[in-house]
């Protein structure tokens, strides 16, 4: 190995080293993902997903949805169709798609 390309090494793996605990602080943050505002049933985003707060489908519901990421017994959780809002636990909307 040459010089150049052990020094390249060494500084990477030190850089390598510095991102590991900074990952792991950042991961470590309290999520705020409660204080998110619930979805506006008359928004764009939730008319073109015929999103309802209410589920009309029996037990389709978003809280038994592979897409909500919401924890059980919540009365609300976020869902990656919505970024930045929170979904009703017992909404639907036409990307439902049951959880296995």
């Amino acid at each position: 190995m040459t010089d150049i390309k052990r020094r390249k090494f060494v500084s990477m793996m030190g850089a390598g080293a510095a991102v590991i605990p900074v990952s792991a602080l950042v991961a470590s943050l309290p999520s705020h993902a409660d204080d998110a505002p619930l979805v506006d049933p008359e928004s764009a985003q939730a008319q073109a997903l015929q999103y309802v707060s209410e589920s009309e489908k029996g037990d389709q519901i978003c809280a038994n949805c592979t897409l909500y990421t919401g924890a059980e017994g919540e009365a609300q959780g976020p869902c990656p169709l919505f970024p930045g809002s929170a979904v009703h636990a017992n909404g639907w909307c036409s990307a439902y798609v049951p959880k296995a």
